[in-house]
Parts: C-alpha cells; sequence; structure tokens
C-alpha cells in the first residue's frame, strides 16, 4: 500500500509547493506546477510497473509463460503461431533477443505503456492533482499491472489521437492497426477519429439523448446480437457490478455540458466530450459483460483530462460551484482509490504492490 501512497502524495505535494511559488512570481510558473508534478507521478508510475513482482497483477504470470515461449521461438514459428497477435508476439522474442531477462521485458513494456500517457497528460491538464486522483480511480490504473498487451494498445490510442488532431489519417489507421497487432480490441479505435470531429452541442442532445435512453432499454438483445460479430468465447452475458462506473461516468457527461458554454469550448475538449458519451454507452454493456468494460478501457484514459477542462472553463457564474468540484472530487477519488487498497477490491490483483526483490 505504502507505494501507491507515495504516488499520488509526493506529486500533490510538489504541485502545492510550486502553486505558492507561482503566487510570488507570477503566471510563469504555472506550467511549471503541473509540470513538475505530472513528471514526479509518471516517474513513481513508471518505476512501479518496471519493478513489480509476478505476483502483482492478474495476469502477469501468465505473461511469463508466453515470455519463455515467444522469446525462444524463432521469427518463422512466431509468426505460424496464431495464438496471440504477431506484434506483441515480435516485442518478447526481440527483448529475449537483447537480454534474456523477464524483468527487463516488464521495464520495456512499461516504458511504452506510460511514456504516451506521460506526454499526454503532461501537455493537456489543467489541474494535475484531479487528473492523478481520476486516472488513479476511474481511468484503468490497475490494468497497466495486469494487461500488458492492451496497455501497450491503449498507449496507442494516445498518439491515434493527436494523429486524429491533426489530420493525419493514413498515421492515424497505421496506428490503430499496429495497436491491434498488440491487442485485438483496440480495433475500436477508429471511432476516435470521427468522435474527434463530431459537433455534438447541447442542441443535439434532444437526439443523442433518447437514442442512449433505448439502448439502455434494449441493450441485451443489441449487445447479444454484436457479439454474433465477436469472438465465440465471447458469446454470453453476465452482470459485472459496472453499474456504479456507468452512474459516475452519466455525471461526468451532465456535467461536462451544464459546467460549460460549449463557444467557450476548444475543438480537442468537445472531442474528449464526444469520447465521454460514447464512454457511457460503452458502459452500458459493461453491465453485461467484461468483453465491453475492457474495450471502455481505452476511452476512460480521455476522462481525466476532460473533466479538470470542464471545471477550468466553466461559465462565470459557476465558477465558485467549478473550484470546489475540483476540491470534491479531488477528495472523493483519492479516498475511493485507498478504500480500494484497503480492502483490496480489485480483480486485477494489483493491490497491495510488491515489488521483485520481495517475490
Amino acid at each position: 500500500m505504502t507505494p501507491y501512497i507515495i504516488l499520488f502524495t509526493v506529486p500533490t505535494i510538489i504541485w502545492i509547493m510550486n502553486d505558492k511559488i507561482r503566487i510570488n512570481v507570477g503566471n510563469k510558473m504555472l506550467h511549471q506546477t503541473k509540470s513538475l508534478s505530472i513528471d514526479a507521478f509518471m516517474l513513481i508510475f513508471l518505476f512501479l510497473l518496471a519493478f513489480r513482482s509476478i505476483s502483482c497483477g492478474m495476469d502477469t504470470k501468465q505473461y511469463l509463460r508466453l515470455y519463455e515461449q515467444y522469446s525462444t521461438s524463432d521469427f518463422l514459428a512466431l509468426i505460424k503461431n496464431g495464438e496471440h497477435e504477431i506484434a506483441y508476439k515480435l516485442l518478447n522474442k526481440t527483448t529475449g533477443v537483447i537480454f534474456d531477462n523477464y524483468q527487463f521485458f516488464l521495464a520495456v513494456t512499461a516504458i511504452i505503456c506510460v511514456f504516451p500517457l506521460w506526454y499526454f497528460y503532461k501537455k493537456e491538464t489543467d489541474c494535475a492533482p484531479l487528473t492523478m486522483a481520476l486516472f488513479l480511480s476511474v481511468a484503468p490504473f490497475a490494468m497497466y499491472f495486469s494487461g500488458i498487451r492492451q496497455s501497450i494498445a491503449m498507449s496507442m490510442g494516445i498518439l491515434a489521437w493527436y494523429a486524429a488532431k491533426n489530420k493525419k489519417i493514413w498515421w492515424f489507421i497505421v496506428v490503430v492497426l499496429l495497436a491491434v497487432q498488440f491487442h485485438t480490441s483496440a480495433f475500436i479505435l477508429f471511432l476516435l477519429y470521427p468522435l474527434y470531429y463530431a459537433k455534438i452541442t447541447k442542441k443535439w442532445l434532444w437526439f443523442v439523448v433518447p437514442v442512449m435512453l433505448i439502448l439502455y432499454i434494449f441493450r441485451t438483445p443489441v449487445f447479444n446480437y454484436l457479439m454474433q460479430f465477436l469472438w465465440d468465447d465471447y458469446n454470453t452475458t453476465a452482470e459485472t457490478g459496472a453499474f456504479m462506473i456507468f452512474l459516475l461516468l452519466i455525471l461526468f457527461a451532465v456535467y461536462s455540458y451544464v459546467m460549460v458554454n460549449d463557444g467557450e469550448l476548444d475543438q480537442d475538449t468537445l472531442a474528449m466530450r464526444n469520447i465521454l458519451l460514447l464512454s457511457v454507452v460503452m458502459q452500458m454493456f459493461a453491465m453485461l459483460h467484461p468483453l465491453s468494460m475492457r474495450m471502455n478501457y481505452y476511452f476512460l484514459i480521455f476522462v481525466p483530462i476532460l473533466i479538470p477542462r470542464i471545471a477550468t472553463k466553466c461559465k462565470k457564474e459557476f465558477t465558485s460551484i467549478g473550484k470546489l468540484s475540483v476540491v470534491i472530487m479531488i477528495v472523493y477519488f483519492l479516498y475511493h482509490f485507498v478504500m480500494m487498497m484497503v480492502t483490496d477490491n480489485d480483480p486485477l490483483n494489483a493491490y497491495p504492490y510488491v515489488p521483485f526483490w520481495n517475490y
């Protein structure tokens, strides 16, 4: 538990100290304030991922078996073996050739997963403490300790985001296709491009909300129909306990529309709000099957950037409410994160943290 406490306390202390300095020296320190705190957070996060033991993360032991298999196979055998995605198998083989050690492999994958996220959160956040709190409790923080293949694909989702933003459609396609070669579920990232340019303003809610209500009512037959086109081992529904996250995402969606004037939002913020709406829809189906929850991870990593942006760009009459909401959310989500660790309420087995030298 202590390493995770350090993960958010040290960056928060840095943010508080630098915020006081900024008040004295001027607005130039604003960028350094968020940069230093995010840098500290991501550096500790990277360290925890790279030096975790195989007991930290539900699938980490399973990935050890795959590493032992793929790192010793020849390239032709890797291509013929259709059990997992080719890019992931080649990554195992490459790291095995360089330095045949599973801990080295975990360190390499940690770098691949964290660096794009590090750049994105550092560059885009408007409130570092809230971004960190939301990442720990709402975004798929624990997934990074367990699902290596999908975590790599999620990091490529950030590259796809910037490709869509810069209208580099061919680069966008290449990045998403590469992500699919690490985890097949990454095909959902193709939705990022149209979502970035969709103009779903408040007037469109008269159409969007009824459609979402209909989807919610008929979510079971709709989901069962869609599953016919997916994998055979995901063809049954089951309750996943994702209802509370669904309610939370609805509250975030309402917050992101009520608190701001659409005309004052930049394209990035509008695009992330579109992603949030899709995330709400995905979470409807997550209540039926964990597959939808896993696919929603690609979009939940944008929530820690969107919500701080909404809070800092709210209408003038909501300025005080916006500031208060930031404090409430930081306290609540950090409390929620601590309670998950204390109660060990994590199906991905990221808690407690165990370094490799203590295993």
